[in-house]
């Protein structure tokens, strides 16, 4: 059985050896000696972290696990009919084609009238309908439904076509204790820093000896300028929504970037979907920096990295709503007539050393505000391998 995984890893070039595989069977023996048996999942762990060295890796490495073991039988006898309950229940919640080809039709500018009517006018919760504020629906106002251009109202995305969003943000901020593959996006971050000799010249000794030693001991003294990292770095993060799936990459990524002391300055902002005219300190969205406030503080020489998917509705990034967070900014928005795609364009203009990190893979980069953004912003895929290529970039421009 060993033998036959393991050869099965080695056809998918999974860089596995003699060595793996022996700490393998010597991990599975001493948790089945001391537990009494293995279980499936739990050998699947076990494997994983004596066979597996690199998380690019594990994609391949669930294939062969399953066409290995994937016969194994399941020992809970309800599992069959909890999985079929299951199934049937989400086939009742699931929308059917023919009614969201029946969905409210409204232009944008309808959607926010409308809205504001509903609220006038409902006087209960409402769900999977067509008209009200509610949920599981097709109304364009709401949340957990589907329309092509409405308001979602509280909740997470998941169709990320929502023309706006309203209520109160409880977005989980990305952590900066990550550890797992953390090690491996410093070593890419590391490759930014810029050390230049700055500063106070300072006696040098080594190079004193080795200088006196060439001059046949005629003494000379070297005093040169300690290096430093001049190197400044902002990561501006999309947060929630579609980017709910991807937190644990993104919170990697700065984590890394959080624990690295190789940087001059370090910051980073967050946003949803797009930046309108301002950025936000924490998650949540309770303390604010308009971008121009944000121009003055942090200098132009800044590396900016954007973490985001780029998936919205067209409306957000195109239109003069923006990006906003409450109902009441929405009359602000129309005065101001700035578009999410004037406030991208303004930032990097500024800020010129600038790419784009998308954590879906690039067969998923197609919408129309994916290509936006990546026609006026080199884009990579957030991985280790999209990373160096990423870095590489930013040192050239």
């Amino acid at each position: 059985m060993f033998q036959d995984f393991f050869y099965r890893l080695k056809s998918k070039n999974i860089p596995v050896s003699t060595t793996e595989l022996i700490d393998l069977i010597k991990m599975t023996s001493y948790f089945s000696s001391n537990n009494g048996s293995l279980s499936i999942k739990e050998f699947y762990t076990v494997a994983r972290s004596c066979l597996i060295k690199d998380i690019k890796y594990f994609d391949d490495y669930d294939l062969v696990f399953a066409n290995t073991f994937g016969n194994t039988p399941i020992s809970d006898d309800n599992f069959k009919g909890l999985l079929s309950e299951w199934l049937r229940i989400a086939k009742e919640n699931e929308i059917s084609e023919e009614r969201k080809s029946k969905a409210m039709k409204l232009s944008d500018d309808e959607v926010f009238k409308e809205f504001q009517k509903r609220l006038e006018e409902q006087k209960e919760r409402h769900d999977k309908g067509n008209y009200w504020v509610g949920t599981g629906g097709t109304s364009a106002f709401g949340s957990k439904g589907y329309n092509q251009n409405g308001i979602r109202v509280g909740g997470e995305g998941g169709e990320g076509i929502a023309l706006q969003i309203l209520g109160d943000r409880n977005y989980k901020e990305y952590r900066t204790d990550e550890s797992l593959s953390v090690r491996q996006l410093k070593v890419a971050l590391k490759k930014l820093r810029d050390l230049r000799k700055d500063g106070r010249k300072e006696f040098q000794l080594e190079p004193t000896i080795k200088k006196t030693c060439e001059n046949a001991g005629d003494l000379e003294l070297i005093f040169e300028s300690s290096r430093k990292n001049k190197l400044k770095l902002m990561l501006l993060m999309d947060v929630g929504g579609s980017m709910t799936p991807h937190s644990i990459s993104v919170s990697r990524l700065f984590s890394a970037a959080h624990q690295m002391n190789h940087f001059k300055e370090f910051h980073y902002f967050y946003f949803h979907n797009i930046i309108y005219d301002r950025v936000f300190t924490d998650s949540n969205f309770d303390e604010s920096i308009t971008v121009e406030r944000l121009k003055k503080k942090i200098s132009p020489d800044t590396k900016v990295i954007f973490v985001g998917d780029g998936a919205m509705n067209p409306y957000e990034l195109f239109g003069s709503y923006g990006s906003n967070y409450s109902y009441s900014e929405m009359d602000n928005a129309r005065k101001i007539k700035i578009t999410g795609m004037n406030t991208l364009n303004n930032i990097i203009k500024y800020y010129t050393s600038s790419i784009w990190l998308n954590p879906d893979p690039q067969r998923y980069w197609n919408s129309t505000t994916c290509e936006a953004i990546w026609d006026i912003l080199p884009m990579y895929y957030l991985s280790v391998d999209g990373l160096h290529k990423a870095i590489s970039r930013l040192k050239e421009i």
